[in-house]
């Protein structure tokens, strides 16, 4: 009689991994989040929260980092108005949250468990335009993308590397390119940044402050990168061509590209599950990527325009900032904000 028992066991738990298999990846909800303005996004694996740069609508005084419970419920805000914040990324061991302020050329370091704001870290250069913020955890070192220019007569990109211990600016690497996004391999002193420019990935050494290689993508208008140290690939996406490159990270070699959709602009991998996000803004869609096969798995509508990606590593759900529609730049003064209902939101994507 036990012999049964196990095999029907057996086959119940193989009828189940085989129906999670199968399983697309989906959208679970979305939620509006104030004060609007949407940027980018981060999970805090301490408290399951998720956190978000609100920039509020243009014109106002209203910045914030709004906190979500992991099923978006909103929590405590924590004011940046003096300087608002558009690029996030979190130590998640000092619970210190780290914010680029675009418009000042400013960092802000943000201690959570207080919700001050207990340093502004800037260089010698007034209104650089710092965009991508990464933390090396382990290191306790944090890194920033300046975008500059190319050629003689323009301010050079820059690489920041910051001492999260002080946070003070500890060096600062010039690189002739137009910087933008941002990796970090840590076990192997490297930087990997997006060159918009030029299409290329730049890989910088970060014992010499050299550019080590300058690898082509093969698209137009690359943006993002992530790095996937287990499998040495690079996941680049490019808004111009609306497509994700995979790249080997040791050589540069195209491995495969995948057209996902227009103005693809972020990219995040979650090895747990083996999947590749990518954010098309103007698609207005999540496309999920299979990185084995390297297959499109689902393409999710989330938002008026997807802006950036982040996951829960412990469920891994994932978590996109949708933008919303604005007033053009040259609007009169009273001008009415366009509504719009799937814009200023944060949506769930279960894999």
């Amino acid at each position: 009689m036990i012999r049964p028992t196990l095999s029907l066991t057996a086959a119940v738990a193989a009828l189940i991994a085989a129906s999670s298999a199968l399983a697309e990846p989906t959208v679970e909800r979305s939620v509006k989040v104030a004060p609007g303005g949407l940027y980018e996004i981060v999970f805090n694996p301490a408290d399951d929260t998720v956190l978000v740069a609100a920039v509020g609508p243009r014109g106002a005084n209203a910045a914030a980092i709004a906190s979500l419970s992991a099923d978006l419920t909103p929590g405590r805000t924590i004011d940046v108005s003096a300087n608002p914040l558009y690029g996030l990324a979190l130590n998640s061991r000092t619970q210190t949250l780290y914010g680029t302020d675009t418009r000042t050329g400013l960092i802000s370091a943000i201690d959570l468990a207080t919700g001050r704001v207990v340093a502004n870290i800037g260089s010698d250069r007034e209104n650089a335009h710092v965009r991508q913020v990464v933390v090396d955890e382990a290191a306790n070192k944090v890194y920033v993308s300046e975008v500059g220019g190319r050629g003689a007569n323009t301010l050079s990109s820059r690489i920041w590397i910051i001492d999260g211990a002080t946070n003070t600016l500890e060096r600062q690497i010039d690189v002739d390119a137009v910087l933008t996004g941002l990796a970090v391999d840590a076990a192997g002193g490297r930087v990997f940044s997006t060159d918009m420019t030029a299409n290329e990935v730049v890989v910088v050494n970060l014992a010499s402050g050299e550019v080590a290689h300058r690898w082509a993508t093969g698209t137009e208008s690359a943006i993002n990168v992530a790095y996937d140290a287990a499998g040495d690939r690079l996941f680049v996406a490019s808004q111009g061509t609306g497509e994700l490159t995979v790249m080997k990270a040791s050589d540069g070699s195209v491995i495969q590209r995948v057209p996902t959709g227009a103005g693809a602009l972020s990219v995040a991998f979650n090895g747990a599950v083996d999947q590749v996000y990518v954010a098309n803004r103007q698609a207005g869609t999540v496309t999920v990527v299979d990185a084995d096969d390297y297959s499109v798995l689902a393409n999710l509508q989330t938002g008026t325009f997807p802006q950036t990606i982040a996951i829960d590593r412990a469920t891994n759900a994932v978590y996109v900032t949708n933008k919303a529609r604005g007033l053009p730049r040259d609007a009169p003064a009273g001008a009415p904000v366009p509504v719009d209902p799937t814009g200023d939101t944060v949506t769930i994507i279960r894999p």
